[in-house]
C-alpha cells in the first residue's frame, strides 16, 4: 500500500482528535466512562490544548473506565510520578497498588482539567498511536515498547 495513503489517513484522524469541537471534559465517573464509544479506536488527553497522552484500545469505553483507577491505567501512574513524586508521603503506584490517597486526590483534581477526544477506528490503532507519539511526544506516555 502506498505510504502516502496511510499518511493522509493518519492526518485525517489527527485532525479529528485535535479539533476542539470533539473535545469533552474528563469527568472520571463510571457514567462518563460508559458514555464513550464501545468500539475499538484511539483517544487523546489534552491539557491546556496540548496533547499529554495518546492511547488505543479494542474498546474505548473499557479503556477509559481504566482511567478511574491508578492500578489500571498508566496515565494516572505517569501523572503521579511526573507531578507529585516530590510530595511527602508519595509512593509510586503499580498494577497492584494505588498512590497514597492524598496523591490520588491531586491526580483526580489535575485530570478534571483535561479534555478527552476519541475516534473509533477499526485498523491502524497502534500505528496511529506511534505516529502521534513520534510527532508530539505526549509527556504522560511512556516510551512505546513496540519495535518500529
Amino acid at each position: 500500500m502506498d505510504s502516502s495513503i496511510i499518511e493522509k489517513e493518519f492526518k485525517r484522524i489527527a485532525e479529528h482528535l485535535f479539533d476542539e469541537a470533539n473535545w469533552k471534559p474528563v469527568l472520571l465517573t463510571r457514567e462518563w466512562a460508559n458514555s464513550q464509544p464501545k468500539e475499538s479506536g484511539v483517544y487523546m488527553l489534552f491539557e491546556d490544548g496540548v496533547p499529554v497522552y495518546v492511547g488505543e484500545s479494542g474498546s474505548i469505553s473499557g479503556r477509559i473506565a481504566d482511567m478511574l483507577d491508578s492500578r489500571h491505567h498508566t496515565v494516572r501512574r505517569s501523572l503521579g510520578e511526573e507531578r507529585f513524586s516530590q510530595i511527602e508521603g508519595y509512593k509510586k503506584a503499580s498494577s497492584k497498588s494505588k498512590h497514597p490517597d492524598h496523591i490520588e486526590a491531586l491526580i483526580i483534581k489535575t485530570m478534571m482539567d483535561f479534555n478527552l477526544s476519541v475516534l473509533p477506528i477499526k485498523i491502524g490503532r497502534k500505528e496511529f498511536e506511534e505516529y502521534i507519539f513520534e510527532m508530539h511526544n505526549p509527556k504522560l506516555n511512556r516510551k512505546l515498547k513496540r519495535a518500529s
